[in-house]
């Protein structure tokens, strides 16, 4: 039977008179109208409370010298955040400094906040969120700044920045206009570096947004970006800030977003990742994001000893490449209970598959993985055994990576990197019957100038099917594995190598 599955595509100050605020009845939301009012309910504000901003500027007083002229230093609690927001979201109120030169306009230390609906902007960095967990930023436009718009510092996770627009920025310094910054620099003093699993969500960037769009920083794990659209018009290339998105932190995830570079020259990747100290800037999945580069010159990924996966993503012009000896590109991914074909199988799984059974629309579902039981269809069924198995470990079984190859010449064939301490399966297709010496190796660079270095796997039959099949240990130092027929030949003699098909690259 054939199987068919559809996939789917506080800063307190002194003032005269202690402004007055206005409660709703029997709540605990709190009206303002003024700077000064604005500025002494954050330096006041408490779990449950809901600071709503009328229309209207307000801005800081030139005559403070604090950096932080807007400032809280509260928590609220996981049933009561600490809200702050515009009146009407359809014009919203403006919280802004003097010059792109002075100040942070909004400076939040605690956990619990919601951040809703408000213009930031005129100020040298845009909205901070420091020692916070569990806070969101949402439906915000931050512009006109003169660094970063947005930073997620000094350990803070596990927060949100969703619907956000972010552009114009850097307008004083290039180099430092990032449109989201996750974590710190590690020559940074005065922060922790502990920012880990926030999202970046359905933001639109650019354009003029001068530095990455998001730069996830070194000691930082588990950031994810996803459905966010990125204009590079206006990326100036000034310290290394020249993709989208600059990864050096671990076990970020990019996905489901959407680029356009629009011709800026400067910018010259889609994705960067970097090596920082040590250890770092590894493990980052990039899948199923859609990037418009206008060039081949422009590479997908960049990341020189930066381990990746990259697949599913679709680029134009089709000749862009990735560009890293330890990015794996990928083909396709085969695990047990895999819905979203990520190499994982946890409860993203379940929420995939429970939405393609409802008919709603979703980025991406693998029939083939979610079939668990077989049968050719995806039923409530295969959800019920996941979430079973689920129950009782979480994972699997390891996930078996089809990988990217290049036919080189006859007989010849290239493979994705990334393959360093991995078994690779080769299968290949042949008259049945037939004999094939077939040889592999890798590039070592340990060895001065580099070396090929290469080994016989001997002679191996086809089958009565024409099928062959050989496995192979990559060492840690292995580089562009390449796989050789020596020679080809049957009962009569020698046949055309060239006529010997790579069918397929399996990894675990």
């Amino acid at each position: 039977m054939k199987k068919t599955f559809t996939i789917l595509s506080c800063a307190v100050i002194m003032i005269a008179a202690m402004p007055e605020y206005t409660f709703a009845e029997d709540s605990q939301v709190i009206l303002v109208t003024s700077t000064a009012e604005l500025t002494a309910a954050l330096s006041s504000a408490k779990a449950g409370d809901e600071i709503v901003l009328k229309e209207g500027v307000y801005e800081s007083d030139p005559n403070n010298g604090r950096w932080r002229p807007f400032e809280a230093n509260a928590s609220g609690t996981a049933e009561q955040p600490i809200i702050l927001r515009s009146e009407d979201p359809e014009n919203p109120a403006t919280i802004c400094c003097n010059t792109t030169g002075s100040k942070c306009a909004l400076y939040i230390t605690g956990s619990y906040w919601e951040i809703r609906d408000l213009k930031v902007c005129n100020a040298a960095k845009g909205i901070f969120l420091a020692q916070s967990e569990h806070s969101v930023i949402s439906g915000c436009e931050v512009f006109n700044i003169g660094d970063e718009a947005i930073h997620i510092i000094d350990n803070s996770s596990y927060n949100l920045v969703e619907n956000c627009k972010v552009h114009d920025t850097g307008k004083l310094n290039p180099k430092y206009g990032e449109g989201v910054y996750i974590g710190s620099a590690k020559n940074a003093t005065d922060y922790g570096f502990e920012c880990h699993y926030n999202t970046v969500r359905g933001c639109e960037f650019g354009p003029n947004v001068a530095a990455d769009h998001v730069d996830i920083k070194e000691f930082t794990y588990g950031n994810l970006v996803e459905y966010c659209t990125f204009d590079g018009t206006g990326i100036q290339g000034e310290n290394g800030g020249n993709s989208f998105v600059e990864i050096k932190g671990n076990h970020a995830v990019v996905r489901y977003n959407t680029g356009y570079r629009n011709g800026c020259e400067k910018q010259l990747y889609g994705f960067d990742m970097n090596i920082q100290l040590d250890g770092w800037g590894q493990g980052t999945k990039i899948y199923d994001n859609t990037l418009y580069l206008d060039s081949t010159d422009v590479y997908v990924t960049k990341g020189w000893n930066c381990y990746a996966e990259v697949f599913r993503n679709h680029v134009e012009p089709a000749g862009c490449v990735s560009d890293g000896n330890k990015i794996l590109q990928i083909e396709s991914v085969r695990l047990w209970g895999d819905a979203t074909g990520d190499g994982l199988f946890n409860q993203e799984d379940i929420v995939r598959i429970q939405s393609y059974l409802v008919g709603k629309t979703i980025p991406y579902i693998s029939g083939e993985n979610a079939d668990v039981n077989a049968d050719g269809i995806l039923t409530a069924v295969d959800m019920t055994i996941m979430k079973q198995n689920l129950l009782v470990r979480d994972a699997i079984y390891l996930p078996d990576f089809s990988v990217s190859f290049v036919k080189e010449d006859a007989g010849k064939w290239r493979l994705t990197d990334g393959l360093s301490e991995r078994k690779i399966t080769f299968t290949l297709s042949a008259e049945p019957g037939s004999d094939l010496n077939i040889a592999w190796g890798y590039w070592d660079p340990n060895v001065e100038n580099g070396k090929w270095i290469m080994f016989s796997l001997g002679n191996n039959t086809a089958d009565e099917n024409g099928m062959v099949e050989v496995e192979v240990d990559v060492p840690t130092d292995g580089r562009r594995v390449a796989l050789e027929i020596w020679d080809y030949s049957n009962s009569a003699g020698d046949l055309d190598v060239d006529t010997v098909v790579l069918e397929k690259v399996i990894t675990r």
